[in-house]
């Protein structure tokens, strides 16, 4: 299979091509893209990276093993347009301010992952009834950001790949990152390295 950087590439490529659709991004190019992917297991820790450690230690008197599991997550962030920054600065509630896109697109996937968890959907910004799912405890209740669950086989989990953009309005950012669909699709539908690939995504 071909190296993650180069699956890491092309989403930013699409991204940033569909970006010049919104005319914030087309007119500043300043704005966040953050991918992260999560490995489910050693072979598909070592294609992203090779930094995690999936072990397990024998029990002789229980007869058990039990996992102790390192997992690392793998990201990249990149401005919306290439010499951008990655800090938007705007008026809001009457006031100039300065807004760090990088930290909001970790916000958005941490809501993101909390829905996948919930098995709400593998997207940003779905409407829940928790009062707590607020920016000051970690999450980014907007649009934005998507999961993409990859199987090596219809039963083994590879790996999760999350792809965010923030910097527009919630729709905005979540047109663009909806651009890394195909490229992610296509990308494991081309894999050839004995494996069956198949990826979950939001149904739109």
């Amino acid at each position: 299979m071909r190296p993650y950087t180069d699956l890491v590439k092309e989403i930013r490529d699409a991204v940033r091509k569909k970006a010049q659709d919104i005319p914030k991004f087309r007119n500043e190019g300043n704005g966040a893209i953050r991918i992260l992917a999560y490995p489910m297991y050693q072979e598909a820790d070592e294609w992203l990276g090779g930094l995690s450690e999936f072990r397990k230690e024998f029990n002789p008197c229980a007869g058990t093993s039990r996992g102790y599991n390192d997992i690392v997550d793998y990201e990249y962030t990149f401005a919306i347009a290439p010499g951008g920054s990655r800090v938007m600065t705007g008026e809001w509630d009457g006031v100039k301010q300065k807004v760090d896109c990088y930290a909001y697109s970790a916000l958005k996937i941490a809501d993101c992952s909390r829905s996948q968890d919930e098995g709400r959907g593998l997207m940003s910004g779905i409407v829940t009834e928790d009062k707590y799912r607020r920016e000051d405890n970690g999450y980014g209740p907007y649009r934005g950001a998507l999961c993409f669950e990859v199987y090596s086989s219809p039963y083994r989990l590879f790996c999760y790949l999350y792809v965010c953009v923030s910097g527009a309005e919630s729709d905005e950012d979540l047109e663009c990152t909806k651009a890394a669909i195909s490229v992610v699709e296509n990308f494991f539908e081309d894999a050839q390295n004995g494996f069956g690939f198949y990826v979950r995504s939001q149904n739109f």
